[in-house]
């Protein structure tokens, strides 16, 4: 297998090292062009300070990153210098079924690294939105939002018109219990979105707390097939808390998605199964009708609609229910470690 990782990659390390030095701006450049963040050594190798990136991967890319018995990842690793680890095969971050991809090392490394894999994933027909654009979901701790996100937006603004990616940050009110990250999602060529990545590893390279806030232990350990979708993604629902015309109190509308294989687990039978989620959780659950999917899908769509707390206690409540259900149907897999 080549370590080119596909035509893509062949552009080289130097269209990289010219994406990454014009973006990190904040950080330092030593006399070989190379970037490192704070906290990294200067002769680029990996130490326990270096910077993190974590970012999702899909269960079928996964496996094309790490190659046989591991041959791909540590491909990788070699050319690059970076130290790229994936969560268990049943630890996924919360609401997903993507595994969580944690890259170590310099700026310079990782960025290096991003770009093979990238580029490795598209070759292979995977790491691509549904209109078949190369597509990167960083994970970013909710503390260290604000220094992407800058006064009224500005910040992420300049990002999208710098790197010509489309960046998406994923709504604060769409985490689920126990869950202190959000995700940021870059699309475009895989120049744009190597650009993108690089301001936003730029960016979080000057936040203080970001190296702790990353490092944190993660809980990412229920296999869930629900996507929650937020921002504009969401449709015939409201932005955010309303409040409705018989003075409730505030209320949270929500939308997931759920496999259409997998909603007769949801509503169980004679309905039974979604109306005792709507009484343990106090909310409103309404599926969609069927052949009525998320756009670009085949996922059924489902409302909750309640109090926070109880959106969320609902949305967990169906994480469990379809991972047991999911659970049952599966052999034991062995993921890379």
């Amino acid at each position: 297998m080549s370590a080119d990782g596909g035509p893509h990659a062949r552009e080289g390390a130097d269209g990289v090292r010219a994406a990454t030095t014009t973006a990190i701006g904040v950080a330092d450049v030593d006399e070989r062009g190379g970037a490192y963040a704070h906290g990294a050594s200067h002769d680029g190798s990996i130490d326990d300070e270096g910077f993190t990136l974590k970012f999702l991967i899909s269960p079928s890319a996964a496996g094309s990153v790490i190659g046989k018995g591991g041959a791909t990842i540590n491909e990788f690793q070699a050319q690059t210098g970076a130290r790229i680890q994936l969560s268990r095969n049943r630890e996924v971050f919360p609401g997903t079924n993507d595994r969580v991809v944690m890259l170590s090392g310099d700026l310079m490394s990782i960025l290096k690294v991003l770009h093979m894999i990238l580029s490795k994933l598209v070759a292979d027909g995977e790491g691509i939105d549904r209109m078949g654009q190369p597509q990167v979901v960083l994970v970013v701790p909710n503390g260290s939002c604000g220094c992407i996100i800058g006064k009224g937006g500005a910040k992420i603004r300049s990002f999208v018109e710098d790197s010509q990616a489309d960046i998406k940050l994923s709504n604060q009110d769409r985490m689920l219990p126990g869950c202190n990250d959000r995700t940021l999602t870059v699309t475009g060529s895989i120049d744009h979105v190597l650009r993108g990545v690089a301001l936003v590893a730029a960016t979080l390279c000057e936040d203080p707390s970001y190296n702790t806030l990353v490092l944190r232990p993660s809980t990412y350990s229920v296999h869930s097939p629900i996507s929650p979708h937020g921002g504009g993604s969401r449709r015939s629902i409201d932005g955010g808390a309303r409040r409705n015309s018989h003075n409730r109190s505030d209320e949270t509308s929500v939308l997931v998605t759920i496999p259409d294989s997998l909603i007769g687990a949801v509503l169980g039978r004679g309905g039974r199964t979604i109306a005792e989620i709507q009484v343990a959780s106090g909310c409103r659950i309404k599926v969609s009708d069927r052949d009525d999917f998320f756009e670009g899908t085949t996922n059924r769509k489902v409302f909750i609609t309640g109090a926070q707390e109880g959106v969320q206690m609902a949305n967990y409540l169906l994480t469990q229910k379809i991972s047991a259900i999911t659970l049952q149907s599966q052999g034991q897999q062995h993921g890379y470690q």
